[in-house]
């Protein structure tokens, strides 16, 4: 992963005014009413994924009376009940793959989430799970998981009795994929080859173990750190041995963060969240995608630990990520990874930290609460769509504005069925001056696509910064609805398709869908 380094931008932007804004913009998008070659190959209807840091995981499936959260369960079932897929709930991370299992510990942890950030250290203070921890997936309906055993020391982890308790806990029925590690570039032993020789041993250790693994397709491999995707690349490692157990690995797992350092100000959150950015960045890992596409079809390229920043978060003064910026951005994330053939995408879950997309219990940092970033979850999820045989295209919008604009297109059995259009510049209420300027898309090419459209906004109110009153299609989800959605605002709207083009503006700091009836 390259190095996410950006020219900064004038003092006029610093202020909030934009300079590209002189005036209205108008961005003329030729769109295909049947599906173009290029798309991608058909969706995963399980696609919106999330992840749990290890050490969180238990204090995610129970509340404080010690039941199944309820409030989790809504939230991601608000997310997966509008494909119809499958929730796929990766639980790993660095504190487990540094921690053990204790068979004789009786406390779920003995860093309990709530009280304590996750122990990464390789010495001193490391995460122990107990038997009853492994309870925790039992409270998750319907949901399949990405069981993570420790890699970095397996004898001082007890990884296969981790493996064992684990999966009788799971069932081997809802094991989605057995995750060998976690960011296996940071192990002070590290090199491809000495990787591919220790993967396929405990891979081996592991089938011997537990029989209910053999003959299955179930592995998942890799977990690269963000930041060190060319450590560990698809064709040398599987030219360099892995390619002896192609036939048992699910899917190859790379970790993505937009930003690693905190956020300083207006400008470089502006930096952060463009499209433009966001592409290159992506198009870095098109070489492994290509590979495993040409290679090994049946095996599935993800981001099984993603978010917007990770890492310090920065200084006192520094602006907070969990806001509706990088909601945004995580939303064209998601739609751009899709036009690119990635099959999944996991959303990091840490509870005292400011990564996650909601808070499932009281902590020191606050009350059970929503965060911004969820809402990007529902409008993904409704993109995607039912039909488990969508293809997504991502178009051409003309000027390309520094980044500022993109937009997708949806095909339902090769018809044009919905399309995404985002404005990613950014206006804040408290640091903006004026209006929220606005971008028009000129949308050709919709006559007898269907007769209406029905458009649905994600927006905040107060802009870019906002970490409540948000809404998308109208709804809210909080704390107070028990993590349901909530009617709070009637801003969708209805169009007629009577005409070969179609204007949508769509304002600063905003996201539009559009369903095509």
């Amino acid at each position: 992963m390259p190095s996410f380094l950006f020219a900064p931008l004038s003092l006029a932007l610093l202020l909030g005014i934009n300079p590209f804004l002189t005036e209205a913009l108008t961005h003329t998008v030729q769109i295909q009413a049947t599906v173009p070659s290029e798309a991608s190959k058909a969706v995963d209807r399980s696609f919106t994924g999330f992840a749990f840091e290890q050490s969180s995981f238990y204090n995610y499936s129970f509340n404080a009376e010690g039941n199944p959260n309820e409030f989790s369960q809504n939230l991601i079932n608000a997310v997966l009940s509008r494909t119809g897929g499958t929730p796929l709930l990766r639980v790993g991370g660095t504190s487990g793959d540094h921690g053990r299992y204790d068979a004789s510990q009786n406390n779920a942890t003995n860093y309990p989430a709530t009280e304590y950030k996750p122990q990464t250290n390789i010495s001193g203070n490391r995460l122990v799970l107990g038997p009853s921890f492994f309870k925790a997936f039992k409270n998750w309906p319907g949901a399949k998981f990405e069981l993570m055993v420790p890699f970095y020391n397996t004898t001082f982890s007890h990884s296969l009795e981790w493996a064992q308790v684990g999966i009788d806990q799971i069932g081997i029925e809802n094991l989605y994929a057995l995750e060998l590690g976690n960011e296996p570039t940071f192990y002070p032993w590290f090199s491809i080859k000495e990787y591919v020789t220790r993967y396929r041993s405990l891979q081996t250790r592991l089938v011997a173990a537990i029989p209910s693994l053999a003959g299955k397709r179930i592995f998942q491999a890799f977990d690269t750190a963000s930041y060190a995707a060319n450590k560990l690349a698809t064709k040398p490692a599987f030219e360099g041995g892995l390619d002896a157990n192609a036939s048992s690995i699910k899917q190859v797992a790379y970790h993505y963060y937009q930003n690693q350092h905190g956020v300083p100000d207006f400008a470089a959150l502006q930096d952060y969240i463009r499209h433009t950015a966001t592409k290159s960045n992506l198009t870095n890992f098109l070489p492994d995608i290509q590979y495993l596409k040409e290679n090994h079809s049946a095996i599935g390229f993800a981001f099984t630990e993603t978010g917007y920043s990770v890492g310090s978060s920065g200084g006192s003064d520094y602006i907070k990520t969990n806001n509706f910026a990088s909601a945004l951005w995580s939303l064209d994330f998601q739609l751009c990874a899709l036009s690119m053939g990635v099959r999944r995408v996991n959303w990091q879950q840490i509870l005292l930290s400011d990564l996650q997309m909601w808070r499932p219990v009281k902590t020191s940092l606050g009350e059970p609460r929503v965060t911004a970033h969820f809402y990007s979850q529902p409008f993904v999820a409704d993109f995607i769509g039912t039909s488990g045989k969508t293809r997504v295209l991502e178009l051409d919008i003309g000027t390309l504005q520094n980044g500022l604009y993109s937009g997708y297109a949806a095909y339902d059995d090769g018809k044009l069925s919905r399309i995404a259009l985002l404005n990613l510049e950014l206006w804040d209420a408290q640091l903006s001056s004026g209006s929220p300027p606005q971008a028009t898309f000129s949308l050709s090419g919709l006559l007898g696509t269907g007769s209406n459209i029905t458009l649905h906004h994600l927006t905040a109110d107060s802009g870019a910064l906002a970490q409540e009153n948000l809404t998308y299609a109208g709804l809210e989800w909080t704390w107070a609805s028990h993590g349901k959605q909530k009617k709070v605002k009637d801003d969708s709207k209805m169009l007629k398709i009577n005409s070969t083009e179609i204007d949508i503006t769509v304002r600063a700091t905003q996201a539009v869908l559009l369903e095509i009836q």
